[in-house]
C-alpha cells in the first residue's frame, strides 16, 4: 500500500499488525486494521470524504469517523456505501483476535 502524501493522510489513530510495529513513519504502514479519525469543524469534510474513500481503496477493513458532537461514531467498511452509525456500543473483532473490543459509547461522549 502507499500513501499518496503521508500527512494529507495521516490519522488521528491507527492500529496495526505487531509484525509492522517496528516503524513509527505512516508511509511504511502496509496493512492498518483499523483507522480512527475524531472530527474537528476543520477536518470534519476531509476526514468523511477524501479519507475515508482512499481508506476504502485501499482496503482498510474498518475505518471510524467518531463525531463528539453527535456522540456517535460512523463505521465505514472497503465495501460500505453508507456508514454504519452507532450510538450506543461499538464493537470491533478483527480476524484472528480471541475477544472483541467493545466500548460503550454514552460513556465515552459524556467526558466531554
Amino acid at each position: 500500500m502507499s500513501w499518496d502524501d503521508d500527512s494529507y493522510f495521516l490519522p488521528d489513530l491507527v492500529v496495526i499488525p505487531a509484525s509492522e510495529s517496528h516503524t513509527d513513519d505512516w508511509a511504511e504502514v502496509q496493512h492498518p486494521l483499523l483507522i480512527i479519525e475524531v472530527l474537528s469543524p476543520s477536518s470534519a469534510r476531509h476526514d468523511r470524504t477524501q479519507k475515508r474513500r482512499r481508506c476504502q481503496e485501499a482496503g482498510v477493513p474498518a475505518y471510524w469517523v467518531v463525531d463528539p458532537e453527535q456522540a456517535q461514531v460512523e463505521v465505514w467498511t472497503p465495501a460500505a456505501t453508507e456508514p454504519r452509525v452507532e450510538r450506543n456500543r461499538l464493537t470491533w473483532h478483527p480476524d484472528g483476535v480471541g475477544e472483541p473490543l467493545t466500548l460503550a459509547l454514552p460513556a465515552l461522549f459524556t467526558s466531554r
